[in-house]
């Protein structure tokens, strides 16, 4: 009797978990009836946390998992493709502006660079932004003389102040006038400052730092204009390639789903 009773236990025990598994699998197709994806995936987790046990509604969701990658895979795509056309149009409207210098015996790498950017920028004391050919920012400074020996530059206006990174100093780089190159990583704070002071403030306060001493430079709204247009488009290429590569990665992992599902339906 007592054997029994504990079979018939158990098997109640097996037939409210089927029941429970089963009404997962339900949820889950009614959510990936719906289009709502991200339902289903947490309905098809639970499912198979919960129950490990109950083969056959395991075997029905895992069926339906191929589906609901499918169609959340594609509303990324589509979200993403909106983001790619959105930053190309950025990109194609800023490039207008740039001209592009290519290599020569006096240029060792070829560049971008606003046209609103000063022409005689190395005759005066400034910093301009320009972009490698892969759409890299970075800034050039530019500081008479030899004595100050600046390892960074700060930027003010409005109140507030943006400074570079620091560039260790190589006196054999100095020729006439001290000349910094900040990379993308060390010139990125310059690069968002002039973009949240473009077309706010009429002049800005460059300082040449960390060297023998402080010097400073007054850079016009125009100059300021150059150097955030520069950080934009960069910001635009940078983003339409980290896009472009998670666009093709979609694109094999739907294709993977799809192959999944046509595998079942033989």
């Amino acid at each position: 009797m007592a054997a029994t009773a504990a079979f018939l236990s158990l098997s109640a025990c097996g037939d409210k978990d089927a029941d429970a598994a089963g009404r997962l699998v339900a949820q889950a197709q009614a959510s990936l009836d719906r289009g709502d994806y991200d339902s289903a995936f947490i309905y098809l987790d639970s499912l198979s946390a919960a129950y490990p046990r109950q083969i056959e509604a395991g075997r029905r969701g895992l069926a339906l998992r191929p589906r609901a990658i499918e169609g959340r895979t594609n509303q990324e795509i589509i979200e993403l493709q909106c983001y790619l056309q959105a930053h190309q149009a950025t990109a194609d409207s800023l490039i207008r502006l740039f001209t592009a210098t290519q290599p020569s015996e006096d240029v060792f790498e070829g560049y971008y660079m606003a046209n609103d950017a000063p022409k005689n920028f190395r005759e005066r004391n400034t910093a301009v932004a320009r972009l490698t050919p892969s759409g890299e920012f970075y800034i050039i400074s530019s500081l008479a003389g030899r004595t100050t020996q600046h390892t960074a530059i700060s930027l003010t206006a409005d109140g507030r102040t943006a400074t570079s990174g620091h560039v260790p100093f190589d006196p054999e780089s100095m020729l006439s006038r001290e000349s910094v190159r900040f990379s993308a990583e060390k010139a990125d704070t310059i690069g968002s400052f002039a973009c949240s002071i473009d077309h706010l403030v009429s002049s800005a306060t460059l300082k040449f730092i960390g060297g023998k001493k402080t010097q400073s430079a007054t850079l016009s709204a125009k100059e300021i204009h150059a150097i955030a247009d520069t950080y934009r488009l960069s910001r635009s290429l940078s983003a339409i390639s980290s896009t472009s590569k998670r666009l093709e990665q979609l694109k094999a992992k739907l294709q993977l789903a799809r192959d999944q599902q046509a595998r079942q339906s033989e």
